[in-house]
């Protein structure tokens, strides 16, 4: 037999108020006596009055004693063993994504904020350096997640044994931590060492994980322990709700800008709590051995469910030229620390370079011109891809006219090709006699390869993640190739009757992004519509790209494409813990990378006779964790510790409340005889 609440002892109180209330009940009842027998009822009277004599034989005292008591036990939940839980399947899912670090309780209430004597020694400060940024700040006490394992042990204990147990642990994709097994001590070693992540999700994501352990068996009960709502389907579950009440501000965004020589940073700052805070933000400078150096302080007054601006003014002479990054953070602690810090990069502007190669195109040339920070260089001569001149541009546009060998670096743009294009040498790509080739070093794969094609037609700009604002135009063509699409690429342009030609597409292969039109816009009324500058604008944004990844700032938990070269060195990734990964030179160019960890990344690639570098930041995901939806919000939901659904053992709450009930009728019906 157990228990599953202790606090309702406190209410043991209530037996001595009980007997005290009996000691000053007053209990006189008037009769009439002779004058003989009146000395000798005075006497018994004076013994009556005695308080211990009150006490003896009193039926209704005891009852109600026991009223007290079984309404204790009663809140208590006490249970029992059954036999009938030796077969039965048990799954606890347990979350833990970013927000179940939040403080739990009444660990959960109030915002330290640095102030007085503590905010003038950090304005002393200023030039001072600190440790590298570890992801939190010190703040400590009893987390959701602590609360949630220490009631899936407290549940573990509670199932018969030989229950069969799974533990799962879940934010944006889930992992079983405990398989097929029936020793609790070990099941309650998996839920402790379960560990807390900065990964946003909720416990969806485990629910085809779940239904798969739950397959095996006929008899079986599952435990959520969140803080989040989450949508369970149509499965029968118990979901255990840890969410609570917290005084939180979190740290969403920041940007910045150079302007008159001053560097203007912005900071957003929530305040998810119920109380308005004012406190201060601290702006630090990273630089590339990502020690930090304090820059600024900057007051901040949020209220209560609102998000407010932090400016920050900076000369250039306040900012090393070292610092390839900011960081702002929330001075103090909060209820979840890991929101309190945000990041921006640096970014080093610099102008791109575009060689045309064309024998008269304005309408590229223009176009590509007008773009801001893009030069332009044009030539006809296909001989200058035979000396260095050709090297170091960042796009080569190839109107036309094709090379033998493609550059090893920079992007491409094919328009009018009208030919196939091959990654590889003469003898593997294709036949010496072939004029439909273009060769690079490499492997023997095609870029792209001609199937067809169609004359006086309309071709359509599809909607992709490259053509968001050019989608649906439409123009006439004279005649454009028909490509095969390849694996790698996208299609942008249909043509044909049924719309599912390819005219034209993009994509990443071999290090380089690429994109391939198959008409002559001389062809084509396209250059005097005014979506074709747009279309034009998209395509530069993409294939100018050429950072060794798409952007600067990402959310824990992202997936990041690489853009390296597979034919530079190894990518070197430098994490926010100082750790070192290695990415080899064939997986350089397309692969994906995780980030878990909140702070500043460095990446670098030799890329010939230079080494390519470049930084990127992985915030808290603010969106999703920061603020969530209560779990208690769903129907199922149960707060305080977790309870056995019934199987392996049985409450006898119930049984106490019948036998309470009974009681209080029997001491009703005494009183109603006695009085």
């Amino acid at each position: 037999m157990g228990i599953y609440e202790l606090w309702p002892l406190a209410f043991l109180a209530l037996v001595p108020v009980l007997i005290l209330l009996y000691f000053l009940r007053q209990n006189i009842k008037k009769k009439e006596f002779s004058a003989v027998m009146l000395w000798q009822e005075v006497y018994r009277s004076v013994e009556a009055t005695r308080p211990w004599e009150r006490l003896r034989k009193n039926l209704l005292l005891i009852l109600q004693i026991l009223t007290v008591l079984l309404f204790v036990l009663a809140l208590m939940r006490p249970w029992i063993r059954s036999g009938a839980g030796d077969q039965t399947m048990t799954v606890l899912v347990l979350d833990n994504s970013a927000s179940m670090d939040t403080l739990y309780g009444e660990n959960a209430d109030g915002l330290t904020a640095v102030s007085g004597e503590d905010s003038a020694q950090s304005e002393s400060s200023v030039s001072g350096k600190s440790a590298v940024y570890s992801g939190f700040s010190d703040a400590s006490g009893s987390t959701r997640l602590d609360a949630a394992k220490e009631a899936a042990c407290e549940y573990v204990d509670s199932l018969a044994d030989g229950s069969m147990l799974y533990v799962v642990s879940a934010n944006q994709s889930a992992a079983l931590v405990l398989s097929n097994s029936q020793d609790k001590v070990e099941a309650k070693n998996r839920i402790r060492g379960i560990e807390q992540t900065v990964l946003g999700g909720d416990l969806s994501s485990s629910l085809s994980l779940v239904q798969s352990c739950i397959s095996q068996s006929e008899e079986y009960q599952m435990v959520f322990f969140t803080d989040t709502a989450f949508d369970t389907g149509d499965l029968d579950c118990v979901v255990e709700n840890f969410y609570s009440d917290a005084a939180n501000c979190s740290a969403d965004s920041l940007s910045c800008s150079e302007k008159d020589g001053q560097l203007l940073v912005l900071a957003q700052v929530t305040n998810h709590g119920a109380a308005d805070v004012t406190g201060e933000i601290n702006l630090y400078g990273i630089d590339a051995d990502r020690e930090e150096a304090l820059l600024s302080i900057s007051a901040m007054d949020v209220a209560a469910g609102e998000t407010a601006s932090v400016y920050f003014e900076l000369e250039e002479a306040e900012v090393d030229e070292t610092v390839k990054a900011l960081r702002a953070e929330i001075n103090g602690t909060d209820a979840l620390a890991g929101d309190n810090s945000v990041w921006c990069v640096l970014e080093e502007e610099s102008a791109s370079r575009v060689l045309l190669l064309t024998q008269s195109n304005l309408y590229l040339e223009k176009a590509f011109g007008t773009i801001s920070g893009v030069e332009v260089y044009r030539t006809s001569d296909l001989g200058v891809f035979e000396t260095s001149e050709a090297d170091g541009y960042d796009l080569y546009i190839f109107d036309g006219m094709l090379p033998e060998e493609l550059p090893e670096t920079g992007n491409y743009l094919f328009v009018n090709c009208k030919t196939s294009a091959y990654a590889g040498t003469e003898s593997t790509a294709a036949s010496d006699a072939d004029e439909n080739v273009v060769k690079n070093t490499g492997n023997s794969e095609v870029y792209f390869a001609v199937s067809g094609y169609v004359e006086n037609t309309t071709l359509e700009v599809a909607s992709t993640d490259m053509t968001y604002y050019s989608a649906d135009a439409s123009f006439g063509v004279t005649q454009s190739a028909i490509y095969e699409t390849p694996s790698w690429g996208t299609s942008f342009l249909k043509a044909g009757e049924s719309g599912e030609e390819t005219a034209g597409f993009y994509g990443i292969y071999g290090g380089h992004r690429m994109a391939v039109l198959g008409f002559d816009l001389h062809d084509t009324d396209f250059g005097l519509q005014a979506e074709f500058p747009i279309l034009v604008s998209e395509m530069a944004g993409y294939l100018l790209d050429t950072g060794l990844t798409e952007d600067t700032s990402y959310v824990a938990g992202d997936s990041i494409l690489i853009h390296g070269q597979s034919t530079g060195s190894d990518l070197t990734v430098i994490r926010p813990d100082q750790s070192t990964e290695l990415i080899t030179a064939s997986e350089a160019a397309g692969s994906y990378m995780e980030v878990s960890q909140l702070g500043i990344y460095q990446i670098s690639q030799e890329q010939g006779e230079t080494r390519k570098t470049q930084y990127f930041a992985v915030q808290f995901p603010t969106a999703l964790e920061s603020e969530v939806e209560p779990a208690s919000a769903m129907e199922n939901a149960q707060e305080g510790a977790a309870e056995s659904s019934g199987v392996g053992t049985m409450e006898l709450r119930n049984l106490v409340l019948i036998l309470l009930l009974i009681l209080m009728c029997a001491e009703w019906l005494i009183y109603v005889r006695t009085s």
